[in-house]
């Protein structure tokens, strides 16, 4: 039997390698609760006391369906094999647990982290999914109601997205995956 105490053990791996990529993020994402919509928020990964904890905001208004929804996350990080590993739950009522796998380019870029997120749907009877994430630096000190004000949903072809970010989130094969409702 596995207790919790070994699995922190893997938390945070290889420290000074995650140290490179603290700071604050503009996360991306697909999900089914918003069909035909990348879901913005904004993800920190901040040092303390030898881990490498995560904080995160999503943020959504929706006027035409009067929905205003704000959700936080915390959680910790990882690295292992050129892979950051976050798993978060949400801070409510009825909380959920997200986990995400991200690649960094230290080579040929280090401004976008590029992976897959699994989660709940908010909509949908909170069916579990994945979806393709993009994560897009902003340095360790950004303009933070500047990132809190691009939080939201945007149409996949929204001329506010990134290009980097359109294209990774529209390349094929594309897909949200999800359990059947019938299943």
């Amino acid at each position: 039997m596995v207790d919790g105490g070994q699995l922190l053990e893997g938390l945070p791996g290889d420290l000074p390698s995650l140290r490179r990529h603290l700071g604050y993020f503009q996360t991306y994402h697909l999900s089914p609760s918003w069909p035909g919509l990348v879901v913005c928020s904004c993800a920190r990964l901040l040092e303390e006391n030898g881990s490498v904890h995560v904080k995160s905001i999503e943020r959504i208004r929706d006027a035409s369906h009067e929905i205003r929804q704000f959700s936080k996350y915390v959680g910790l990080a990882a690295f292992w094999r050129n892979r950051i590993f976050v798993t978060e739950r949400s801070i409510s009522r009825q909380p959920m647990m997200a986990q995400t796998i991200l690649m960094p380019f230290e080579v040929h870029q280090r401004v976008y982290l590029r992976g897959v997120t699994m989660g709940v749907s908010w909509r949908k009877e909170n069916l579990p999914y994945a979806s393709r994430v993009i994560w897009r630096h902003l340095g360790t000190n950004p303009d933070k109601r500047q990132v809190l004000s691009r939080c939201g949903v945007l149409p996949v072809n929204s001329r506010q997205l990134p290009s980097t970010v359109r294209s990774y989130l529209e390349a094929p094969p594309f897909n949200i995956l999800s359990v059947p409702e019938n299943f």
